[in-house]
């Protein structure tokens, strides 16, 4: 549905209601714990990624979730997810390039030895790159070694995009699933890319008797739709038209079960373009220092690849050739 008011907090556009939290770790954490709460099969994923596995949902009725709890001693607590007699898990939330220090862990280990469960888990969830922290907190003290676990934000998105487009859980909690995924993807930007570039083929026919080509609507309004690729999330997308490709055009959002007539409104009249798809819309094209062509026998096929390969190759075809070397090496 589209929206014809835009809500702002702060000078800030707000997409979801998470958004009127803010975007600070605070916010995060707070998002985080209420959609667990309205998602167990959320939580049930999470709580598998981080090592404590073996909880069915209906367990889960039965356990608490803390936000911002403070104990003298133990410090004040992101979230702690706690199911008696079987696990206690603290999570300790980070943005940017801050990672907990071994000080913050340390307290958190008084509040796990507290509960005393069997299975006790400190879950840095965090955006730096950085792993090194892990191993470093270990060894200093040997309690981490097996309870400090790294998680990185934008793991979540590609679980959020799956729930919310499968059938496993109910509209309310997908709802709130939707929300939670808006506001890391579009308020705090927290962004998960699954490929740095999309190569695309576009077709310049109309797609109606008089209509718009594809290439008219790529140009015009700047998105691409799909209904069968939703979990592709590239950083560009790079679209070749007459068998040539020019240009490159940074990903700014991508859109879940919307259908294409909704933000096409020359499609309206047509009745498989108002059926749920995938959108991504883009920016401005960025000009690519050299055209490429795409070279023999490749037809509509789609390519993922890396971005420096569209400097360096000469043809789309060796591009589709040299990333299958890369991705051959990688799996060795």
């Amino acid at each position: 549905m589209n929206r014809s008011l835009t809500l702002y907090a702060h000078n800030r556009v707000v997409n979801s209601p998470f958004g009127l939290l803010g975007t600070d770790e605070n916010a995060l954490s707070f998002a985080l714990g209420y959609t667990f709460q309205q998602c167990l099969p959320l939580l049930q994923w999470f709580l598998r990624e981080v090592g404590i596995e073996g909880v069915h949902k209906s367990s889960l009725h039965n356990a608490r979730i803390d936000l911002q709890r403070g104990a003298t001693g133990q410090g004040i607590t992101d979230v702690e997810i706690h199911l008696p007699g079987v696990f206690h898990a603290i999570v300790e939330a980070k943005v940017g390039l801050a990672v907990p220090t071994i000080e913050q862990c340390r307290k958190y280990l008084l509040r796990l030895r507290s509960t005393n469960e069997p299975i006790q888990k400190l879950v840095a969830v965090v955006q730096s790159p950085d792993k090194t922290f892990v191993k470093d907190h270990a060894q200093h003290d040997k309690q981490l070694s097996k309870r400090l676990v790294r998680f990185i934000w934008p793991r979540l998105i590609p679980e959020c995009v799956r729930l919310m487009l499968g059938n496993s859980i109910s509209p309310e909690a997908k709802e709130w699933v939707r929300c939670f995924y808006n506001f890391l993807d579009m308020e705090y930007g927290m962004k998960a890319f699954t490929t740095e570039v999309w190569i695309l083929a576009i077709s310049t026919e109309p797609i109606w008797p008089g209509g718009m080509s594809h290439w008219d609507i790529h140009q015009k309004y700047r998105v691409w739709w799909a209904y069968n690729e939703h979990t592709v999330r590239p950083l560009y997308i790079a679209l070749r038209v007459h068998g040539e490709l020019d240009s490159i055009y940074r990903v700014n959002r991508v859109e879940h079960s919307v259908p294409i007539s909704d933000r096409v409104p020359e499609m309206r009249r047509i009745k498989w373009a108002k059926a749920p798809a995938t959108i991504w819309h883009f920016g401005p094209p960025v000009p690519l220092a050299k055209p490429l062509p795409t070279g023999p026998g490749m037809f509509n096929r789609r390519i993922r690849c890396d971005l420096d390969l569209l400097l360096t190759c000469s043809s789309v075809q060796e591009i589709e050739i040299e990333m299958g070397k890369r991705r051959q090496f990688r799996e060795e």
